[in-house]
């Protein structure tokens, strides 16, 4: 709408979705009851209920928070690159756009489409470092929103259980292959960040359709179609594929649980068949192309594939407390199965599965297809239907246990035996932190052995030191892959390549190429000095290999003056002057 983003105008559409909302009420739209209303479980359902959640929070959390060392610590990976430099750009221009925000992949300022709510959501925090900004309000959206959602799809799938929602959150938090897993592993942080929301978003839905589901009545159906279709346009802007796994998720829950009613009521039909259309017509149109074209992603072998499922051993951060976990969902998918009412849980599991199985093995069927057939982003839905599973899987052995014939008395049995369980619990719990914290190392530590870095820790000394002293309009070129390309969102320095993955011009790759004969050559350093490239930074052990990009590594330190210097970097000041009168300044 050409209004600069900021706190201001997000309050007024706050406001103005609030007012829709009373005029709506006042004229006789409203939400039907459902199970959700009221408290998410009794009071006393779980002695110590918050106190064993804050403890499997700093399980998860804390051996993070170890090996960043700094609230404002980078992390290494590619996409972290792209973040940075996006909410860099967000909070600079005010264009927070989903169509928009992907110029910072241009150096001629092409506006291209990329899911960016997430973007817009933490550029509304002033006064915060970004790199410090990106950190924590991506721990604040994989976490909380995961937690709760996940405790509250429990509570609406059984609702008679008191402790439910506890058991699944505290699954929630631990279960490998959480939005924040996904984070550390490989860092796709829009998909992660809505994929964190899907919880809740689905238990809103499903507790909606079950209020309906016995007579739907025209003003309830409109609210409840109003709440999850704005659920779901959410949802698509913080990621589409997170739209798309709600979607297939909507049709399985409204298919499973209105089947047997399809004969007296075959409208309830069209319900699934809306919800699956728009994916159908993603995945077999060109509607989906930018994604269903893509090809690549990690490809195993069908018994590691079907190991990975069947252990809940997923490709985010694979660990033995995964095997553990899945000893109390499988009796849950079991159980599940059996019961009319939350069959529609297991089915959906089975089918998210074989999505993942499918992106697993780049099988031919593509049903992985608009997920970029990546597992690591099926396996957030997969870990999150997990988590609501524990719960029918604990009942199960509930029964199982309270019949084991050589427990002493019935008075003096149970309670010892829970003890037990308890502590046998928290010590398997405590055995993942060394996996947790080996994780985080490879991607958060300051040097992680066999592994390199964009970003090393000398090096972003001597960005602090030296800075301070650049030209701010003056400009740096180098390889996108370098740690110089932290250098606009740390410290708003010009970069003339800020992301990995840019689309390189004629222009770009002239400069690139420039900077290698610059020193010898007046024209080639000309060229440079003509498009604002001030400063030159080369990678003596370059991250990432790319003939194009490494070309700037190649020029002499006699191109200018050298800044400053690290076993593996420099940075050097373009002077053009050869020092004889015959430079002409630009």
């Amino acid at each position: 709408m050409g209004i600069r983003w900021s706190l201001l105008p997000f309050l007024l559409m706050a406001v103005l979705l609030v007012a829709v909302a009373a005029g709506l009420r006042r004229a006789g739209v409203s939400l039907p009851a459902t199970v959700l209303d009221g408290a998410l479980s009794p009071q006393r359902a779980v002695p110590g209920g918050a106190a064993w959640i804050a403890g499997a929070v700093a399980v998860a959390l804390v051996p993070l928070m170890i090996q960043a060392g700094r609230p404002d610590a980078v992390l290494e990976r590619w996409d972290t690159l792209y973040h940075l430099s996006a909410l860099q750009h967000v909070r600079e221009t005010g264009i927070a756009s989903s169509l928009q925000v992907g110029v910072i992949s241009s150096t001629q300022g092409d506006p291209s489409y990329y899911p960016a709510a997430f973007h817009a959501l933490a550029a509304l925090v002033p006064g915060v470092p970004t790199a410090t900004l990106l950190n924590a309000t991506v721990l604040a959206l994989a976490v909380v929103p995961w937690i709760l959602g996940i405790a509250l799809l429990a509570r609406t799938v059984f609702a008679e259980v008191s402790w439910a929602p506890f058991a699944a959150a505290v699954t929630a938090i631990l279960i490998p292959a959480t939005p924040l897993d996904l984070w550390i592993h490989l860092s796709p942080i829009p998909n992660l960040s809505g994929f964190a929301a899907l919880p809740g978003a689905l238990a809103a839905a499903a507790a909606l359709w079950n209020a309906l589901l016995p007579g739907i009545s025209a003003r309830p159906a409109l609210a409840a179609a109003a709440a999850v279709g704005s659920a779901g346009a959410g949802l698509g802007l913080m990621h589409p594929n997170v739209a798309v796994t709600a979607l297939i998720l909507l049709a399985v829950l409204t298919a499973v649980t209105a089947a047997p009613q399809w004969r007296r009521r075959p409208a309830l039909i069209a319900v699934p068949v809306l919800a699956v259309l728009p994916v159908a017509l993603l995945s077999f149109t060109p509607l989906g192309a930018h994604v269903t074209g893509f090809n690549g992603g990690l490809e195993v072998s069908w018994w590691l594939a079907l190991g990975e499922v069947l252990l809940g051993l997923l490709t985010v951060w694979p660990m033995a407390l995964g095997v553990v976990i899945a000893m109390l969902w499988w009796p849950g998918l079991v159980t599940a199965l059996a019961a009319p009412a939350r069959r529609w849980l297991a089915i959906a599991w089975i089918v998210i599965a074989v999505i993942y199985l499918d992106a697993a093995l780049d099988s031919p069927l593509n049903l992985s297809a608009l997920f970029y057939r990546g597992q690591d982003r099926l396996s957030m839905p997969l870990a999150m239907l997990s988590a609501v599973l524990v719960v029918p899987g604990l009942q199960c052995w509930t029964r199982v246990l309270g019949r084991w014939p050589a427990r002493r008395s019935a008075s003096r049995g149970p309670s010892a035996m829970t003890a037990g369980l308890v502590v046998a619990a928290v010590l398997l719990t405590l055995t993942s932190v060394p996996a947790r914290s080996d994780n985080a190392a490879k991607n958060l530590a300051a040097d992680y052995p066999g592994r390199g870095r964009f970003l090393q820790a000398d090096e972003r000394l001597l960005f602090e030191q030296h800075v301070p002293q650049m030209d701010p309009e003056g400009t740096v070129l180098a390889s996108p892959f370098s740690g110089a390309a932290h250098l606009y969102a740390l410290f708003g320095q010009d970069v003339r390549l800020p992301v990995a993955g840019m689309a390189y011009t004629d222009l770009d790759r002239d400069l690139l190429y420039a900077t290698e004969d610059a020193a010898t050559d007046p024209a080639d350093c000309r060229l440079l000095e003509e498009n604002g490239i001030a400063y030159v930074y080369q990678e003596l052990q370059p991250y990432n290999r790319h003939k194009t990009s490494d070309s700037v590594n190649l020029a002499g330190p006699d191109l200018g003056t050298l800044l400053f210097s690290t076993d593996h970097s420099r940075m050097i000041e373009i002077d053009c002057d050869p020092g004889d009168g015959s430079y002409d300044p630009v």
